[in-house]
């Protein structure tokens, strides 16, 4: 199979959409396809990158200025910079699918390459891209695409989601007569990467935020939980693992409350460091007003994270109350500085680790080398 996969943001740009297709193309083309993946350019990355054989990074320069974010403008210019590469890359490369992130923006590529090419694509949204997943965040945006976004996604072969929620939320959107184009397969986890190291735990009680700090993952909800905790517990740290729109806010309010030495904002790390923090840190907390299926989610319960979360995505199968984490009320400050004060007195006073034999279970479910497989079946039966 030879595919050309699209998306806008691809390691070391953006958070866990750009993590998911590097590990599906790395995979695929692990099993024997050819993969070009087109994407954006950033400073101080190669132009054509060759991973592997059959594995190719073609980064095209746009109007792209942040790592962790991207706005209409910037995917805009993406658009036109790929149609106008691949508009001549498609004379002399043939390939069998194009497999399109985002309804918008890789999809409307794809939709382009398809009517000039006869170049038959699939989606895999991430959440966000299909009305009405996210309602009041992104009302205005999704009214003024709506048509546009279902025409991409009636004209695809398939398209993926990652959790029941999705798929309930894309049938209905797109009709019943569509409701067979939309299929489920799974975000996942490399194991042999991220996995426990009980012996690298602080003995300092340390609580660990990773994400991008924009008002999807809920920092500042975080934030103000610590603000209630800060005097409740002798010696800890908050270390942030992200960046974005709200972190010179995040900042300024740790300041003003008289909590800033506790916290410590890391910013972008590479994935050394993530798995570091993750089989280092005492406790994980993800208050995500909405997901497709978290990455970090995933990445933290491989590494046996205790996490404390909100019911979004697939959190409810991964989660099991007072083992592996706690839920939490999405926007409740008071009820995450409570479960973060439960497992601090009822849990990390007394060292309590998640056995190592039910990690394995987990790391069966959702290895991405399964995941992958289960891709390859799908994208081969579309051809």
């Amino acid at each position: 199979m030879k595919l050309l996969i699209l998306n806008y943001e691809y390691p070391p740009l953006g958070g866990g959409a750009g993590v998911i297709t590097q590990n599906i193309a790395e995979g695929l083309s692990k099993l024997g396809h050819e993969i070009s993946v087109v994407t954006t350019w950033f400073q101080g990355e190669k132009e054509v990158e060759i991973v592997n054989d059959n594995l190719k990074i073609i980064r095209l320069k746009s109007k792209r200025k942040y790592l962790y974010r991207s706005n209409p403008r910037e995917m805009l210019s993406w658009i036109s910079y790929a149609k106008a590469f691949l508009k001549k890359h498609l004379v002399s490369n043939k390939y069998d699918l194009c497999f399109a992130n985002f309804a918008l923006p890789g999809g409307e590529v794809a939709y382009s390459l398809k009517m000039r090419f006869q170049l038959p694509y699939v989606i895999i949204s991430h959440g966000h891209d299909i009305p009405w997943f996210m309602p009041k965040e992104m009302m205005w945006y999704h009214a003024l695409t709506y048509q546009w976004i279902k025409t991409i996604c009636v004209h695809s072969k398939r398209n993926y989601v990652q959790s029941n929620d999705m798929k309930t939320n894309i049938d209905a959107f797109l009709g019943p007569s569509f409701s067979h184009k939309n299929k489920i397969i799974y975000n996942g986890w490399n194991s042999t990467v991220f996995s426990p190291d009980y012996s690298l735990r602080k003995k300092q009680f340390t609580i660990l935020f990773p994400g991008r700090l924009v008002k999807q993952k809920d920092p500042m909800s975080f934030l103000k939980a610590i603000n209630i905790i800060k005097n409740q517990i002798d010696d800890f740290k908050v270390i942030i693992l992200g960046d974005g729109v709200l972190r010179k806010k995040m900042e300024k309010f740790t300041k003003a409350n008289g909590f800033d030495k506790i916290v410590e904002f890391k910013l972008w790390v590479s994935k050394e460091e993530m798995l570091y923090n993750y089989r280092s840190a005492s406790l994980t907390v993800l208050p995500s007003l909405n997901e497709g299926m978290s990455i970090a989610t995933l990445e933290a319960l491989a590494c046996g994270q205790y996490l404390i979360a909100t019911e979004v995505s697939n959190n409810k199968s991964l989660i099991k109350e007072d083992y592996n984490g706690n839920f939490i009320e999405t926007q409740n400050p008071k009820d995450i500085a409570n479960k973060i004060l439960n497992f601090y007195n009822t849990k990390f006073l007394n060292n309590y680790l998640i056995p190592i034999e039910d990690l394995n279970k987990y790391h069966n479910l959702f290895e991405w080398d399964k995941i992958i497989k289960e891709y390859e079946q799908d994208l081969l039966s579309l051809i």
